[in-house]
């Protein structure tokens, strides 16, 4: 009868976001295990009327920053949804987890429902149309419904689970990724943002709106899809936790750890960690232009895509100089990007920047090698 899309929260056929100028790489599998009795989850049923009453009253989190780039249905399908509920038809389980400092619910799974019931119920902005069925509801708004039509919407019978916050991170990132492998498709980085509201997700939006950033990126890292955040999130984790005892081999965990550390930082911290940002971009963009973070293998040929691998690997590498090896290092930009391209035409060197990048040995690979090789310009 009505779409499958007007039942799940597909977002975009495009599952990893992201953009044609970068590389897809894999985000790796853990070294550690963790303890399955570790992981809290709580099934309740109730009425449609309670979770719309936790929404007014602000205990759901649905902030305006992450409604505006996530909600993607159409009038129709927002539409065909209330239709659902005024012909009692059953919706499909929704997911919150509960955000340990707020203590507000986030939303797992159930995104774009919610955003229709914000819509038409709270905010009463949208109108009904395209109905299949209830043709005489077309043009009405939630005000415009009888009494018993409201009782029918708020009366709805829903099963939901709840994530408890005393569940570890990464158990609720997996949790998180397993639920919207079948409904709405949120990337990693989202999935980052939606975990670690406030500090962390204010700071991560901040650096990848630098001008420093977009410049030294040739303004080709989109924001759609919070690609550009995930980039600022690698810099964050890196910098802040290294790449050896703290990197486990899975990455997004990984860098869900590096949010919540910055969540720990003081304010002058953040200042420092910004600072040393934008001082890397500066220096990336000096140094390559508008090839900074591509694999070059002749200066005649034409780039290549933007690789995430490198992207952390010199940019952290970069700002963990200081301020006198960064100006020693721009008069020598010239051997350092020929000694870049000499690497990358040496059989199978180059492996750990193009395939399994994630992995941990490649990661302390790629790191010592840009390591090693600013020493040796450094030293000269």
């Amino acid at each position: 009868m009505i779409a499958e899309t007007t039942h799940t929260d597909e977002l975009t056929n495009n599952n990893g976001g992201g953009s044609e100028e970068i590389e897809r790489e894999d985000t790796g599998y853990p070294e550690t295990s963790f303890d399955p009795d570790k992981i809290r989850v709580d099934q309740q049923t109730t009425n449609l009327g309670y979770l719309i009453e936790m929404l007014f009253e602000g205990e759901i989190d649905l902030t305006p920053e992450f409604q505006r780039s996530m909600d993607l249905w159409s009038p129709k399908q927002k539409s065909q949804l209330i239709e659902s509920l005024l012909l009692g038809l059953p919706l499909p389980s929704f997911y919150f987890s509960i955000d340990r400092i707020s203590n507000k619910w986030v939303i797992v799974d159930g995104l774009q429902r919610f955003c229709t019931f914000n819509d038409f119920i709270i905010k009463n902005e949208l109108k009904l149309s395209g109905l299949e069925f209830l043709k005489i509801y077309e043009g009405k708004t939630y005000k415009d419904l009888s009494k018993a039509d409201k009782r029918k919407i708020s009366g709805t019978k829903i099963n939901f689970y709840v994530i408890e916050k005393q569940s570890p991170s990464y158990v609720k990132f997996l949790i998180f990724k397993r639920v919207n492998t079948g409904g709405l498709v949120l990337t990693p980085q989202e999935i980052r943002h939606a975990l670690n509201q406030g500090i962390p997700s204010r700071f991560i939006e901040e650096l990848a709106q630098l001008e420093e950033f977009k410049q030294a990126t040739d303004y080709r890292i989109p924001s759609a899809r919070m690609e550009d955040r995930d980039f600022a999130n690698r810099f964050v984790a890196f910098y802040l936790m290294g790449y050896d005892t703290n990197y486990k081999g899975e990455l997004d965990s990984f860098l869900n750890d590096g949010m919540e550390a910055l969540a720990k930082t003081t304010e002058d911290e953040r200042d420092k960690i910004k600072e040393a940002f934008k001082k890397s971009m500066e220096l990336s963009y000096k140094i390559f232009g508008n090839d900074a973070f591509r694999m070059r293998r002749k200066l005649e040929a034409k780039r290549n895509q933007i690789a995430k691998a490198l992207f952390d690997t010199i940019s952290v590498n970069f700002a963990w100089l200081t301020d006198e090896q960064q100006a020693q290092l721009l008069t020598k930009s010239e051997d350092f990007r020929i000694k870049l391209i000499d690497f990358f035409n040496k059989d199978d060197s180059s492996q750990p920047i193009t395939s399994a990048t994630a992995r941990k040995s490649n990661v302390i690979y790629r790191f010592e090698l840009i390591k090693n090789m600013l020493s040796e310009l450094l030293a000269t």
